[in-house]
């Protein structure tokens, strides 16, 4: 190659304009990509909190329907109870906690308790036989072997056993159950085993005499739900014959002060002992009366030796109350020479119940209650 070209060959290079590669942000296309992704950033946010709120938009309005729809159910079955719809009640209250058991709160779950176990109380107490009495107590046998039955059989057969009456065969089974599953239809399993502790209870007290055990079942049965008038009154004379028992021989007064308000309600009533708070009272009278004889309280002896007289007439008794209905129809007064025994005072009742915590009954019932258990006992 000759100078020439060579000149005009570096000539013609340097004419050319040199080019240098910008960086990412200084090119257009780069600010076009960055402002799609930014684009598309929001876009993902905007549609995820769209959805969010869209979730909890249908989570607030699945709620206030499902509350609306729960009291609606708690309403019919009110109203089913109180028409004597009880099987219906039920359907309802199994299809609330089947059904609705997501959106229950405390209170939902504390007034479907109580509604199933009035409505099991009721189906148990319908078309049931009076009670008569056994002369021989029956202690249950309780055997310790454990129950491995699936759950839901252990539901159903528990659920058998309190529609037959066999309430120690119904609380085993439900104890079973417990075991197994704490939590398992917990409502349910409540009610059923409010109701056999309830009957379970008088059955102890009314037949077989059991009056500690019988309270203890009532104190029991009172932790899921509050106890009806019947067991309450029952619970509650039962206290006064334990209470008034507990002073026979001791003080014929007190004696006399407490089964005077118990047998004209259940006269029938009685303990291990056989005898029954008519009994209790009669003899009771009778020694009182001796002993206001012995005072020189011949007008008050002779009214309790009348009393006794028309419970059951006693040969022997007879003699005794002629004496004092003598005495006090002349007047007559105790000699100076003989102590003068005051009228014993009459404490208000407190009884104690069976599991230690001392309570007061709840005052004097004004009217007889119904005391007759449900049903006998399976056991």
């Amino acid at each position: 190659m000759n100078a020439n070209e060579q000149s005009t060959t570096e000539h013609t290079e340097e004419a050319q304009p040199k080019k240098t590669k910008r960086k990412f942000f200084e090119r257009r296309s780069g600010w076009i990509l960055t402002g799609i992704f930014v684009v598309f950033v929001i876009l993902i946010l905007a549609g995820v909190s769209g959805a969010a709120r869209g979730i909890n938009d249908r989570v607030s309005l699945a709620e206030s329907q499902a509350a609306s729809r729960i009291q609606t159910q708690l309403d019919s079955a009110r109203s089913d109870i109180e028409e004597g719809r009880y099987q219906v009640a039920l359907d309802r209250l199994d299809w609330i906690l089947e059904e609705m058991t997501d959106f229950l709160n405390d209170e939902n779950l504390t007034e479907i308790g109580e509604l199933y176990s009035q409505t099991l109380l009721m189906i148990s107490s319908i078309g049931t036989p009076t009670p008569r009495p056994s002369p021989t107590p029956i202690e249950p046998v309780v055997t310790p072997t454990p129950d491995l039955r699936p759950v839901e059989e252990l539901f159903e057969t528990a659920l058998a056993m309190v529609g037959e009456g066999a309430w120690d065969e119904a609380i085993r089974t439900i104890a079973a159950l417990r075991e197994n599953n704490l939590t398992y239809r917990a409502v349910e399993v409540d009610g059923m085993l409010y109701i056999a502790l309830r009957n379970r209870g008088l059955h102890k007290i009314l037949v077989e005499g059991s009056l500690e055990p019988g309270i203890y079942d009532l104190s029991l049965a009172e932790r899921f739900a509050p106890l009806d008038s019947r067991a309450e009154g029952l619970r509650t004379w039962t206290r006064l014959y334990l209470t008034g028992a507990s002073f026979w021989e001791v003080d014929w007064s007190q004696v006399v002060f407490y089964f005077e308000q118990v047998y004209p309600h259940l006269p029938n009533l009685r303990d291990g002992t056989f005898m029954t708070a008519t009994d209790r009272y009669r003899i009771g009278a009778v020694e009182y009366a001796q002993e206001l004889m012995t005072a020189g309280e011949f007008c008050e002896a002779q009214a309790y030796f009348e009393k006794a007289q028309s419970i059951s007439p006693d040969p022997e008794v007879q003699p005794l109350a002629q004496d004092a209905a003598e005495a006090c129809l002349r007047g007559e007064q105790p000699s100076q020479g003989e102590e003068q025994v005051p009228p014993a005072e009459t404490p208000t009742p407190t009884v104690e119940p069976t599991n230690g915590a001392p309570e007061e009954p709840g005052g004097e019932p004004t009217a007889e209650p119904t005391v007759e258990p449900t049903q006998n006992s399976g056991g």
